[in-house]
């Protein structure tokens, strides 16, 4: 599919010849240049799913987007498609492309709601088609793409773990040379509705915002040559469900949790 015109089909057969007709694949990283043209790619039996470009894009972005791209064919097809199933199913594919990149730029890659549109091959048409326009325009243009309207549960139930590791380095004299702390907080909903979360941190920087006991705790600590109880949080990363304005501004993480 071509979404831009630098790169030509000429140099595309030229990946397919001297690539995977040299049986080059899978000795090196899946990212190569062939003629001044950029190709990084993903394997799925005996099937290449292939990004060309002549520019400098964040390479990262790619490969996501193609592995979002199996995984998006893997649930239309089956987790066992081959190149008959495509040949059986090119406007689909056609489809899955159009509705998945836009001018070589990613889009909507959440499979729920491709589902809710295109609903070729095994993908059944929904009976409440009428209700569910309104919902998918705001699923489509709101960023809420992972939770559906209408949830219930009989229990609202949270599940919160937190993973924690520390890594230190010790000389041979027993001084610490560097150390870090890794933490991971995972979290199942069961909840109905659209409900926002929070979390509360005692992130350093929001506690010394802070008036009141806080502050002066952490005032007290360190004057005593301690450390303050606020706690440097840095190199975040979120689920998108996040709000990330939220916790620039706030250090509060704000979300509405995936089902």
């Amino acid at each position: 599919r071509h979404y831009r015109s630098d790169v030509s089909k000429v140099v595309i057969d030229s990946f397919r010849s001297k690539i995977i007709r040299g049986k080059l694949t899978g000795q090196t990283a899946p990212i190569t240049i062939v003629e001044g043209t950029s190709f990084l790619y993903v394997r799925h039996k005996n099937i290449y799913l292939c990004g060309a470009t002549r520019r400098n894009p964040n390479p990262a972005l790619i490969l996501e987007y193609l592995f979002q791209k199996l995984r998006i064919l893997k649930s239309y097809l089956g987790d066992d498609f081959n190149d008959e199933t495509l040949k059986g199913h090119f406007t689909l594919i056609y489809e899955l492309f159009d509705e998945t990149m836009d001018y070589g730029y990613p889009q909507n890659c959440a499979v729920d709601v491709l589902k809710l549109y295109i609903n070729q091959g095994d993908v059944k048409q929904s009976t409440n088609a009428a209700n569910t326009g309104t919902a998918l325009t705001s699923q489509i243009t709101g960023a809420i793409d992972w939770r559906r309207d209408g949830l219930r549960y009989r229990s609202n139930e949270v599940y919160i773990d937190v993973q924690e590791t520390i890594s230190l380095m010790i000389s041979t004299s027993g001084n610490i040379l560097q150390s870090e702390i890794l933490g991971k907080v995972m979290m199942k909903a069961q909840l109905s509705g659209m409900p926002e979360c929070k979390f509360g941190l005692n992130d350093k920087l929001i506690m010394e915002k802070e008036g009141g006991a806080a502050s002066a705790a952490t005032a007290s600590a360190q004057s005593k040559g301690g450390k303050g109880v606020g706690v440097d949080i840095d190199d975040c990363t979120f689920h998108r469900c996040v709000r990330l304005g939220k916790f620039d501004a706030e250090r509060t993480i704000t979300f509405i949790p995936p089902d």
